[in-house]
């Protein structure tokens, strides 16, 4: 009988497979690591900057300027499964990525950060009519693409990819895709600044 040449072979599927568990293992270790600390200090810094911020429950459940285990395990949490998502993204996604490691880490640092700002900002709309917008939209950006950085690095690192040649079609989708992000992310902003919803 003749294999099915579409058919995904053994070693070819255990590979994508290692790579998705990779993907995952290095941006659940990152997301908790780096995203849930960058978090608590997040919260922190704006407690500094305005002490009147103090005790403001924000929409992810966390107490501004109480250390609060709920809280801290709620931003943790967060951060650890976006941190997945992030990971599972970048070793789906990495064959249309640039050749380099470096291009890669910039291309999905940016798209991510743009990505995520966009989201966090819908989903904690109401957040921004208390907290210092400009503020919150700095920390965010910040603690996002210190998040999303180490992701390919670490992927590349114990999951290589020897295919690293990407077409015209593939440059395009990335174009599109980085866009389409940079456009959520200025509607997003647009959102923060604009009035809460009633």
């Amino acid at each position: 009988m003749v294999p099915d040449s579409n058919m995904t072979t053994g070693p070819e599927r255990s590979g994508w497979l290692r790579t998705l568990a990779v993907g995952a293992g290095a941006g659940l270790l990152v997301g908790a690591v780096v995203g849930g600390t960058v978090g608590r200090i997040f919260m922190r810094i704006l407690f500094l900057v305005d002490d009147g911020n103090r005790g403001f429950d924000t929409a992810m459940g966390a107490i501004i300027g109480e250390l609060t285990s709920a809280g801290t395990v709620s931003i943790y949490a967060f951060a650890g499964i976006a941190g997945i998502a992030l990971g599972l993204a970048y070793a789906a996604g990495r064959t249309l990525l640039p050749s380099r490691t470096g291009l890669r880490v910039a291309v999905f640092t940016i798209g991510t950060t743009a990505f995520m700002l966009g989201q966090i900002i819908r989903g904690n709309r109401e957040d921004f009519a208390v907290l210092p917008v400009s503020l919150s939209l700095i920390l965010i950006i910040v603690s996002v693409a210190v998040t999303a950085a180490p992701v390919p690095l670490l992927v590349e690192r114990f999951a290589p990819d020897r295919q690293r040649t990407p077409g015209r079609i593939a440059r395009g989708l990335v174009v599109l895709g980085m866009s389409g992000f940079a456009l959520f992310a200025v509607t997003g902003i647009v959102i923060a600044y604009s009035e809460p919803p009633l």
